[in-house]
């Protein structure tokens, strides 16, 4: 679940047209840290997922939602 959270997360961070160093700005990060968990180097924990989320412009529960709607179809 963790590897499609992370790709649903990386897919809206492309469709908004940021890249790792725009997205890695707003939340105040380095753009390393934002490479590392795109390419699972690291996990983000649930306050940090919440956080990418926002910062993408992306309703965090929305998209949990429809990764986990998914998986029950």
């Amino acid at each position: 679940m963790h590897a499609r959270i992370v790709a649903a997360l990386t897919l809206a961070r492309r469709d908004a047209r940021l890249r790792q160093v725009d997205l890695a700005k707003r939340l105040g990060w380095q753009q390393a840290y934002v490479s590392r968990y795109e390419t699972g180097e690291r996990q983000l924990s649930v306050d940090e997922y919440v956080a990418v989320a926002l910062a993408i412009g992306v309703d965090p529960v929305a998209l949990l939602g429809e990764l986990l709607s998914q998986d029950c179809s």
